[in-house]
Protein backbone atom coordinates (compact mmCIF):
# COMPACT_ATOMS: atom_id res chain seq x y z
CA UNK A 1 0.00 0.00 0.00
CA UNK A 2 1.55 3.45 -0.88
CA UNK A 3 1.21 6.63 0.97
CA UNK A 4 -0.02 9.58 0.15
CA UNK A 5 3.57 11.11 -0.10
CA UNK A 6 4.46 8.23 -2.61
CA UNK A 7 1.32 8.64 -4.74
CA UNK A 8 2.23 12.74 -4.97
CA UNK A 9 6.08 11.79 -5.93
CA UNK A 10 4.62 10.17 -9.12
CA UNK A 11 2.40 13.34 -10.29
CA UNK A 12 5.41 15.64 -9.68
CA UNK A 13 7.67 13.76 -11.94
CA UNK A 14 10.29 15.52 -13.23
CA UNK A 15 13.46 14.99 -15.49
CA UNK A 16 16.79 15.93 -13.50
CA UNK A 17 19.39 17.64 -15.52
CA UNK A 18 22.42 15.80 -13.46
CA UNK A 19 21.05 12.13 -14.06
CA UNK A 20 23.29 9.28 -14.23
CA UNK A 21 23.55 7.62 -17.90
CA UNK A 22 22.22 4.61 -17.45
CA UNK A 23 23.23 3.31 -21.15
CA UNK A 24 26.51 3.38 -19.42
CA UNK A 25 25.84 2.12 -16.31
CA UNK A 26 23.61 -0.80 -17.33
CA UNK A 27 24.99 -3.42 -18.89
CA UNK A 28 23.16 -4.10 -22.63
CA UNK A 29 20.51 -7.35 -21.89
CA UNK A 30 21.76 -9.80 -24.22
CA UNK A 31 19.56 -13.09 -22.88
CA UNK A 32 19.36 -15.36 -20.51
CA UNK A 33 23.39 -15.14 -19.15
CA UNK A 34 22.91 -11.87 -17.95
CA UNK A 35 19.62 -11.37 -16.96
CA UNK A 36 20.09 -11.40 -13.41
CA UNK A 37 22.97 -8.72 -13.77
CA UNK A 38 20.79 -6.61 -15.94
CA UNK A 39 18.12 -6.37 -13.52
CA UNK A 40 19.98 -5.34 -10.54
CA UNK A 41 21.68 -2.77 -12.32
CA UNK A 42 18.67 -1.78 -13.89
CA UNK A 43 16.73 -1.08 -10.54
CA UNK A 44 20.19 0.26 -9.38
CA UNK A 45 20.20 2.95 -11.47
CA UNK A 46 16.93 3.47 -11.57
CA UNK A 47 16.54 4.10 -7.76
CA UNK A 48 19.42 6.38 -7.71
CA UNK A 49 17.60 8.86 -9.94
CA UNK A 50 13.66 8.37 -10.38
CA UNK A 51 12.81 5.60 -7.62
CA UNK A 52 9.08 6.07 -9.76
CA UNK A 53 10.30 3.91 -12.76
CA UNK A 54 11.35 1.32 -10.43
CA UNK A 55 8.04 1.16 -9.23
CA UNK A 56 6.37 1.11 -12.28
CA UNK A 57 8.02 -1.76 -13.35
CA UNK A 58 7.69 -3.59 -10.11
CA UNK A 59 3.64 -2.91 -10.55
CA UNK A 60 3.63 -0.46 -7.52
CA UNK A 61 1.69 1.91 -9.17
CA UNK A 62 -0.42 1.33 -11.75
CA UNK A 63 -2.06 3.80 -14.33
CA UNK A 64 -4.92 6.03 -12.19
CA UNK A 65 -8.17 4.65 -12.08
CA UNK A 66 -10.85 6.57 -13.60
CA UNK A 67 -12.68 8.42 -10.46
CA UNK A 68 -16.42 7.44 -9.64
CA UNK A 69 -18.92 10.39 -10.36
CA UNK A 70 -22.17 11.17 -8.72
CA UNK A 71 -25.23 11.60 -10.61
CA UNK A 72 -26.73 15.35 -11.18
CA UNK A 73 -30.10 14.05 -12.09
CA UNK A 74 -33.08 15.70 -10.76
CA UNK A 75 -34.63 12.13 -9.88
CA UNK A 76 -31.33 10.95 -8.12
CA UNK A 77 -30.05 14.02 -6.32
CA UNK A 78 -33.66 14.23 -5.03
CA UNK A 79 -33.06 10.89 -3.47
CA UNK A 80 -29.76 11.89 -2.61
CA UNK A 81 -31.32 14.65 -0.35
CA UNK A 82 -34.15 12.64 1.49
CA UNK A 83 -31.08 9.82 2.06
CA UNK A 84 -29.47 12.57 4.02
CA UNK A 85 -32.36 13.75 6.05
CA UNK A 86 -32.53 10.13 7.35
CA UNK A 87 -36.65 10.97 8.65
CA UNK A 88 -36.13 14.89 9.77
CA UNK A 89 -39.00 16.39 9.01
CA UNK A 90 -37.62 19.62 8.75
CA UNK A 91 -34.89 18.94 6.22
CA UNK A 92 -37.37 17.20 4.37
CA UNK A 93 -39.40 20.30 4.27
CA UNK A 94 -36.25 21.80 2.86
CA UNK A 95 -35.91 19.55 0.07
CA UNK A 96 -37.23 21.84 -2.86
CA UNK A 97 -36.61 22.68 -6.29
CA UNK A 98 -34.64 25.34 -5.89
CA UNK A 99 -32.39 23.04 -3.49
CA UNK A 100 -32.31 20.28 -6.01
CA UNK A 101 -31.30 22.63 -8.52
CA UNK A 102 -28.42 23.99 -6.26
CA UNK A 103 -27.32 20.62 -5.49
CA UNK A 104 -26.99 19.22 -9.01
CA UNK A 105 -24.90 22.27 -9.91
CA UNK A 106 -22.31 21.47 -6.96
CA UNK A 107 -22.01 17.96 -7.92
CA UNK A 108 -21.41 18.90 -11.86
CA UNK A 109 -19.13 21.02 -10.98
CA UNK A 110 -17.60 18.54 -8.32
CA UNK A 111 -17.40 16.24 -11.50
CA UNK A 112 -15.87 18.43 -13.75
CA UNK A 113 -13.41 19.23 -11.29
CA UNK A 114 -12.42 15.35 -10.78
CA UNK A 115 -12.48 14.45 -14.36
CA UNK A 116 -9.87 17.75 -14.80
CA UNK A 117 -7.45 16.19 -12.08
CA UNK A 118 -8.16 12.58 -14.00
CA UNK A 119 -7.33 14.11 -17.03
CA UNK A 120 -4.27 15.65 -15.11
CA UNK A 121 -2.98 12.44 -13.33
CA UNK A 122 -3.19 10.17 -16.00
CA UNK A 123 -0.79 12.78 -18.42
CA UNK A 124 1.34 12.48 -15.56
CA UNK A 125 1.38 8.94 -15.14
CA UNK A 126 2.50 8.24 -19.18
CA UNK A 127 5.07 10.72 -18.77
CA UNK A 128 6.55 8.51 -15.83
CA UNK A 129 5.85 5.50 -17.92
CA UNK A 130 7.27 6.85 -21.35
CA UNK A 131 10.68 7.97 -19.50
CA UNK A 132 10.85 4.42 -17.52
CA UNK A 133 10.17 2.78 -21.23
CA UNK A 134 12.72 4.95 -22.66
CA UNK A 135 15.69 3.55 -20.06
CA UNK A 136 14.33 0.22 -20.26
CA UNK A 137 14.83 0.00 -24.23
CA UNK A 138 18.42 1.69 -23.89
CA UNK A 139 19.59 -0.74 -22.03
CA UNK A 140 18.57 -3.94 -24.15
CA UNK A 141 20.65 -5.96 -27.02
CA UNK A 142 18.66 -5.52 -30.45
CA UNK A 143 17.00 -9.37 -29.77
CA UNK A 144 15.57 -7.97 -26.71
CA UNK A 145 14.47 -4.75 -27.89
CA UNK A 146 12.46 -6.58 -31.34
CA UNK A 147 10.51 -8.09 -28.63
CA UNK A 148 8.89 -4.65 -26.76
CA UNK A 149 9.47 -2.15 -28.98
CA UNK A 150 5.64 -1.95 -29.84
CA UNK A 151 4.55 -2.41 -26.14
CA UNK A 152 4.08 0.83 -24.43
CA UNK A 153 3.42 -0.07 -21.02
CA UNK A 154 7.07 -0.48 -19.67
CA UNK A 155 5.68 -2.99 -16.85
CA UNK A 156 3.97 -4.92 -19.71
CA UNK A 157 7.64 -4.91 -21.41
CA UNK A 158 9.62 -5.89 -18.54
CA UNK A 159 7.42 -9.30 -18.22
CA UNK A 160 7.62 -9.55 -21.88
CA UNK A 161 11.45 -10.06 -21.03
CA UNK A 162 11.53 -11.70 -17.84
CA UNK A 163 9.11 -14.57 -19.29
CA UNK A 164 11.51 -14.56 -22.38
CA UNK A 165 14.65 -14.81 -20.57
CA UNK A 166 14.12 -15.42 -16.79
CA UNK A 167 12.17 -18.92 -17.05
CA UNK A 168 14.10 -21.44 -14.97
CA UNK A 169 12.01 -25.14 -15.97
CA UNK A 170 12.87 -28.32 -16.91
CA UNK A 171 12.23 -27.58 -20.83
CA UNK A 172 13.89 -23.89 -20.77
CA UNK A 173 17.17 -26.05 -19.59
CA UNK A 174 17.24 -28.55 -21.80
CA UNK A 175 16.54 -26.23 -24.55
CA UNK A 176 19.77 -24.36 -23.48
CA UNK A 177 21.44 -27.53 -22.77
CA UNK A 178 21.05 -28.49 -26.71
CA UNK A 179 21.87 -25.38 -27.89
CA UNK A 180 25.46 -25.78 -26.45
CA UNK A 181 25.76 -29.79 -26.98
CA UNK A 182 25.00 -29.15 -30.25
CA UNK A 183 26.91 -26.05 -31.18
CA UNK A 184 30.23 -26.78 -34.09
CA UNK A 185 32.71 -24.90 -35.46
CA UNK A 186 33.10 -25.12 -39.09
CA UNK A 187 34.68 -22.47 -40.47
CA UNK A 188 34.75 -18.43 -40.25
CA UNK A 189 36.33 -16.12 -37.64
CA UNK A 190 37.79 -18.08 -34.24
CA UNK A 191 37.04 -15.09 -32.33
CA UNK A 192 33.39 -14.61 -33.50
CA UNK A 193 32.63 -18.24 -32.70
CA UNK A 194 34.52 -18.02 -28.76
CA UNK A 195 32.66 -15.63 -28.13
CA UNK A 196 29.68 -17.19 -29.14
CA UNK A 197 29.93 -20.04 -27.42
CA UNK A 198 31.03 -18.22 -24.54
CA UNK A 199 27.32 -16.47 -24.52
CA UNK A 200 25.86 -20.12 -25.34
CA UNK A 201 27.66 -21.25 -22.48
CA UNK A 202 26.82 -18.64 -20.24
CA UNK A 203 23.02 -19.00 -21.18
CA UNK A 204 22.93 -22.48 -20.08
CA UNK A 205 25.33 -21.81 -16.86
CA UNK A 206 22.85 -19.09 -15.93
CA UNK A 207 20.19 -21.69 -14.78
CA UNK A 208 22.42 -24.43 -13.40
CA UNK A 209 25.16 -22.81 -12.13
CA UNK A 210 28.87 -22.01 -13.00
CA UNK A 211 31.25 -24.81 -14.50
CA UNK A 212 34.54 -26.11 -13.57
CA UNK A 213 36.98 -24.71 -16.13
CA UNK A 214 37.64 -28.82 -17.33
CA UNK A 215 33.99 -29.30 -17.85
CA UNK A 216 34.04 -25.97 -19.90
CA UNK A 217 37.14 -27.51 -21.34
CA UNK A 218 35.20 -30.51 -22.44
CA UNK A 219 31.83 -28.56 -23.99
CA UNK A 220 34.22 -26.61 -25.80
CA UNK A 221 36.74 -29.42 -27.06
CA UNK A 222 33.10 -30.87 -28.31
CA UNK A 223 31.85 -27.77 -30.35
CA UNK A 224 35.52 -27.61 -32.48
CA UNK A 225 36.43 -31.15 -32.75
CA UNK A 226 35.10 -32.12 -36.13
CA UNK A 227 37.06 -28.89 -37.91
CA UNK A 228 39.98 -29.63 -40.09
CA UNK A 229 41.29 -26.25 -38.57
CA UNK A 230 41.91 -27.75 -34.97
CA UNK A 231 43.46 -31.14 -35.58
CA UNK A 232 46.76 -30.10 -34.87
CA UNK A 233 45.15 -27.50 -31.82
CA UNK A 234 43.64 -30.47 -29.83
CA UNK A 235 46.72 -32.97 -30.01
CA UNK A 236 48.90 -30.11 -28.46
CA UNK A 237 46.66 -28.99 -25.86
CA UNK A 238 48.46 -28.72 -22.65
CA UNK A 239 46.12 -28.56 -19.76
CA UNK A 240 46.87 -27.60 -16.03
CA UNK A 241 44.11 -28.11 -14.16
CA UNK A 242 45.28 -25.56 -11.30
CA UNK A 243 45.49 -22.95 -13.52
CA UNK A 244 43.45 -20.12 -12.67
CA UNK A 245 43.27 -18.66 -16.26
CA UNK A 246 42.71 -21.79 -17.73
CA UNK A 247 40.24 -21.39 -20.68
CA UNK A 248 41.26 -17.87 -21.41
CA UNK A 249 44.45 -19.59 -22.26
CA UNK A 250 42.66 -22.27 -24.28
CA UNK A 251 40.44 -19.78 -26.11
CA UNK A 252 43.62 -17.52 -27.02
CA UNK A 253 45.54 -20.76 -28.55
CA UNK A 254 42.74 -22.04 -30.13
CA UNK A 255 42.34 -18.27 -31.90
CA UNK A 256 46.14 -18.70 -32.88
CA UNK A 257 46.02 -21.81 -33.97
CA UNK A 258 43.35 -21.47 -36.37
CA UNK A 259 44.48 -17.84 -37.98
CA UNK A 260 47.81 -19.58 -38.54
CA UNK A 261 46.32 -22.49 -40.04
CA UNK A 262 44.10 -20.28 -42.45
CA UNK A 263 47.66 -18.09 -43.09
CA UNK A 264 49.08 -21.60 -44.91
CA UNK A 265 49.05 -22.48 -48.32
CA UNK A 266 45.75 -24.77 -49.42
CA UNK A 267 47.10 -28.18 -51.04
CA UNK A 268 46.24 -28.36 -54.53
Amino acid sequence: MSTSTEENLIFDFELSENERDLIRSVPKLQGESNWRAWEANLFTALGCNYPICVWLIKDQFKMPPAPVYDDPSHASVKALLFEEATGNKEMENNITEDAIEARSIEIVASNLSLRERHADDEEKWATANARASFYLRSTVGPEALSMIFYIPNVREAYLKLKTVYWSPSHHAIYRRFKKLDHLRYRKGDPETFVVRFQKILGDYTAFVGKMTPLQELCHFKRAIIGSPRCRVFIPSLRVNEEDPDLMNQVYRDFVTAVRIFQTLPKSR
